[in-house]
């Protein structure tokens, strides 16, 4: 019996233990949210953050074209 209560203690100990630990914080999302699925073609092989890092780039880059073009288009009106 002295066994089975040296190990429930030790038990204890070690589940009060891993509850004070701190969670490690969330990595913060740099991405657009409309491409955040794309990280899932690293489940078939695929480098899926730099895909979505690749796609965001482009999606950034024809958001700030688009921005030109209107800017242009309210000067000459």
């Amino acid at each position: 019996m002295k066994i089975m209560s040296k190990i429930s203690v030790i038990l204890v100990a070690s589940m009060m233990a891993a509850c004070n630990k701190e969670p490690t914080p969330p990595k913060p999302d740099t991405g657009r949210p409309e491409t955040r699925s794309l990280e899932a073609a690293d489940a078939i092989g695929y480098n899926g953050k730099e895909i979505r890092k690749k796609v965001d780039g482009a999606l950034n880059a024809n958001d700030a074209h688009n921005a030109e073009l209107e800017k242009e288009m309210q000067q000459n009106q």
